[in-house]
C-alpha cells in the first residue's frame, strides 16, 4: 500500500522586488511569491509545514494586502464614500471577504467616513462648481450616502443666493445685448446646475438688470486726439 505523501516544508524565504515581496520555496520544488505584508500576517518561517491551511492563509493575506493597496490608490485621487469604495474594490476582482475587512480597516483609521465625505463633497462643489441643493442631494445619494446625512449637510444651502451669484457671473461673460439671448444662456446654465424653473427665472432677471446697470456706468473711451 502506498504511503501518503508527506507535507512539504518551507526551505527558503528570500526577499525580492526590493524587499517588497518574498519568494517562498518548498521542499517539493514549488515556489510562490507573496507580498512582505502577507508573509508577516501569516507569520511564516523556514521549516514551517506548508499545509493547505498555511497556503490558504497566505493567499487570503495577499488578497487583503491587494485590497488595501487598491483602496489607498483610490483615496489618493479623492475621498470616497463607503459604497463607492466597496464597488470599486469589487470591480478590481477583490474577494468579498477582503473587501469587507478593508472597509473596516479604513473606517478605523479614519480614512473612510461617509459624513466627512458628504461635507467635503458639498464644500468642494461650493468652491469649484456651485450647484443647487437638489443636484447635490442627487449626487450624494448616488454615492450611497444615507438620506439623513444628505439632509444634514445640505440643509444650509440657500439656492436663491447661489443661483443669483452664478447667474451674475455668467451674465457678465455673456456677450449679448438681447435679454432673450442672454436669458437663454444664463438660464440653461443654471438649469444644468440643478436649479428649478422659478429660481432660474428670478436669478436670470436679477443678473440681467445688474449687469445692464454696471455696463451703463462704464464711461466710453475718450476719442484719441488727432496728431
Amino acid at each position: 500500500m502506498d504511503e501518503p505523501p508527506s507535507t512539504p516544508t518551507i526551505v527558503e524565504i528570500r526577499n525580492v522586488a526590493r524587499g517588497r515581496q518574498r519568494l517562498v520555496v518548498l521542499t517539493d520544488g514549488r515556489e510562490f511569491i507573496f507580498s512582505d505584508e502577507a508573509c508577516e500576517r501569516a507569520r511564516i518561517a523556514v521549516d514551517d509545514a506548508a499545509t493547505p491551511a498555511l497556503l490558504e492563509a497566505l493567499d487570503g493575506a495577499e488578497h487583503r494586502v491587494n485590497a488595501h493597496e487598491a483602496a489607498l490608490r483610490l483615496l489618493s485621487h479623492r475621498a470616497r464614500s463607503e459604497t463607492e469604495m466597496r464597488t470599486r474594490l469589487a470591480m478590481r476582482g477583490i474577494e468579498p471577504a477582503a473587501v469587507e475587512e478593508e472597509i473596516v480597516r479604513l473606517q478605523r483609521a479614519g480614512l473612510l467616513d461617509d459624513e466627512k465625505f458628504a461635507r467635503a463633497w458639498v464644500e468642494d462643489r461650493r468652491r469649484l462648481a456651485p450647484r443647487g441643493r437638489r443636484m447635490l442631494r442627487y449626487e450624494l445619494l448616488g454615492r450611497g450616502i444615507e438620506m439623513a446625512a444628505v439632509e444634514q449637510v445640505t440643509q444650509d444651502i440657500d439656492d436663491r443666493e447661489v443661483a443669483i451669484q452664478l447667474a451674475h457671473d455668467r451674465a457678465r461673460r455673456a456677450s449679448t445685448s438681447s435679454y432673450d439671448s442672454g436669458a437663454a444662456k444664463v438660464g440653461g446654465f443654471l438649469r444644468r446646475r440643478g436649479f428649478d424653473y422659478d429660481g432660474t427665472a428670478n436669478a436670470t432677471r436679477l443678473a440681467w438688470e445688474a449687469t445692464q446697470a454696471e455696463r451703463s456706468e462704464v464711461p466710453a473711451d475718450p476719442e484719441t486726439p488727432e496728431s
